[in-house]
């Protein structure tokens, strides 16, 4: 035994620094305040680090669901009306009254980036409404019938219509409630290629360019507004499309695989809670063993635990990563989604889809980010009919996502009993 012992120190010895390796320790910081967002790749590091407070609105680019995002961190902030668009030219400042306050207030979706504050009033009972419009089938142009208060960061009270989105092109226009000061302003999609997406500034009245390529990032640090289990501002991590993440707790990283954790799609699977302000000591505090599982855009694993944070006065965030698993799932998968049909239906039903050459997944979940189904497709190319049932689940409305490696294409599915 006295001969092993050296021996068998030395391969452990080996064994560790081979694992210690390939753990990287990195700081990503969004400045004091709060003020920057940060897009990260898993296996590259910190993409784009840029100001957060440049923009208001922001137009989905990729995809079907036509979303549009407030800049919370902007104090940007939206309201029902309760007028439609026949009304524009006709309001003033008391159809404000009893409107600019929390019952009616609208917020981005911390479950998906395709469920901004102007998708929250759609009809339920209409598969085809996106809340701020209504989508044609036949001509495939969004035709907007909603108005919105909006307040913005100077407090100024604006009203604002969505007027279309029809060739690549959302139209929209917003003025004082009284209809003076009035701007029609557009934003061309074909502008953002291979951005979630495009940008746009009510202090300049311009569109802005500021994301960097959707393939290129996973993560992203910056403050965002909470809406579960109440609304409030929270400064955390949001993952970005296709990529999934398990939580392990209670877990210790050295010793914490990937394995046995339920992964999500829900953008906030990290968020906030992994860390909490201790009063007494006025200090932020890491929640013990909390070890988060990250599936990036590639299929790599990771393992990724926070070391510190920085809070308002440096907004460093600061963790240890290293890659633990290879997925193997595939490099040019672009699948698409055409539509589904019957829609509504009671649960069975098939998804039009084009472009699948390898394996996706189909995810469905509700607007809470609640996954009810997955299952893998194995596609041949082309244009093909899907089968589904459901007809387990409740009645409501659901997300369905088509996920690749290289993108996600994501519609609406309306279930009735």
């Amino acid at each position: 035994m006295k001969k092993l012992l050296p021996l068998l120190t030395f391969l452990v010895f080996i064994s560790l620094t081979q694992i210690n390796a390939q753990q990287v320790f990195d700081v990503v910081s969004i400045g004091s305040g709060y003020s920057n967002q940060s897009f990260y790749s898993m296996s590259n590091g910190e993409v784009s680090n840029i100001d957060n407070t440049d923009w208001d609105l922001a137009f989905q680019i990729s995809g079907f669901q036509s979303s549009i995002l407030l800049n919370s961190k902007n104090d940007v902030r939206l309201f029902k009306s309760g007028l439609h668009v026949n009304d524009w030219n006709n309001m003033s400042y008391i159809d404000t009254v009893n409107m600019l306050n929390s019952s009616n207030e609208l917020y981005n979706s911390d479950t998906s980036w395709w469920f901004g504050a102007f998708n929250t009033t759609f009809d339920p009972n209409n598969a085809f409404d996106l809340g701020w419009g209504v989508y044609d089938f036949a001509t495939h142009v969004v035709s907007g019938d909603s108005i919105y208060f909006l307040i913005l960061p100077n407090n100024d009270v604006k009203k604002i219509y969505i007027v279309s989105l029809a060739n690549s092109i959302y139209t929209f226009k917003y003025a004082d409630v009284d209809g003076s000061n009035e701007i029609t302003s557009t934003l061309d999609k074909t502008n953002f290629t291979n951005k979630n997406f495009g940008y746009y500034s009510f202090s300049t009245n311009t569109t802005t360019d500021r994301e960097p390529s959707r393939y290129d990032w996973d993560l992203l640090f910056h403050q965002y507004t909470a809406v579960s289990p109440f609304v409030y501002k929270v400064t955390g991590v949001q993952s970005n499309d296709s990529v999934k993440v398990a939580k392990a707790y209670p877990a210790e990283y050295s010793y914490a695989d990937p394995w046995g954790y339920p992964y999500s799609y829900h953008i906030s699977s990290i968020g906030n809670d992994w860390k909490f302000f201790d009063l007494n000591t006025f200090n932020w505090v890491l929640e013990d063993s909390t070890v988060y599982f990250i599936e990036d855009r590639s299929g790599q694993i990771w393992k990724l635990m926070f070391t510190a944070f920085g809070g308002s006065s440096t907004g460093d965030y600061e963790f240890v990563k290293e890659p633990v698993s290879a997925t193997g799932l595939y490099e040019s998968d672009k699948p698409e989604i055409f539509g589904v049909y019957p829609n509504p239906n009671n649960g069975s039903f098939k998804l039009i889809a084009n472009d699948i050459e390898t394996e996706s997944r189909i995810v469905i979940m509700d607007l809470n980010g609640k996954v009810f189904t997955r299952q893998n497709v194995f596609g041949i190319g082309g244009l093909q009919e899907i089968p589904i049932d459901i007809t387990d689940i409740p009645a409501g409305v659901y997300m369905i996502h088509l996920v690749s490696n290289a993108s996600t294409s994501t519609t609406r599915l309306m279930i009735t009993k």
